[in-house]
Order: C-alpha cells, then sequence, then structure tokens
C-alpha cells in the first residue's frame, strides 16, 4: 500500500494503514527537508488507517523519494 496524500485539501493531509508507515516518513521530512509544521499521527476515523497533516509546503518529490526507497524493512505488501 503505498503512501496517499491529499493536496486538494489545506492542511495538506498524508494517509496510510500503518502509523509506523507515517512516523518514519515524518521523521524522513524532518532530518532530511526541515519539515516541522505538522500534526501527530492519528487515526483516520474517515477512511480507517492512519493521518497526519501538514502545516508548511512540502514538495511531492519529498514524499516520492520516501516511497520509493527499498530499505523500508516494515512496509510489505
Amino acid at each position: 500500500m503505498t503512501v496517499r496524500v491529499d493536496w486538494d485539501r489545506t492542511p495538506v493531509s498524508v494517509h496510510h494503514p500503518k502509523k509506523e508507515v507515517l512516523e518514519a516518513l515524518v521523521l524522513h521530512l524532518r532530518n532530511k527537508f526541515g519539515v516541522r509544521k505538522r500534526s501527530l499521527v492519528m487515526e483516520d476515523r474517515e477512511d480507517s488507517g492512519f493521518l497526519f497533516f501538514l502545516y508548511q509546503p512540502c514538495n511531492p518529490r519529498w514524499i516520492l523519494e520516501f516511497t520509493s526507497n527499498p530499505k523500508r524493512p516494515f512496509e510489505e505488501e
């Protein structure tokens, strides 16, 4: 399952079925690109799974870089 980003809403929301994946993405965005203005990872009550919100600009390529990294052992299809 891939990370789903809703770019059309304000604030932007980032979704995935596994909380660990989103927490790793948060660390990636913070450590590599300085993205700090975001919510905590929380349960997605509308679509199930988990989500967090971004409150500052984020380049879509940064998330793509994370999702295309083969070194994520917790990510199983």
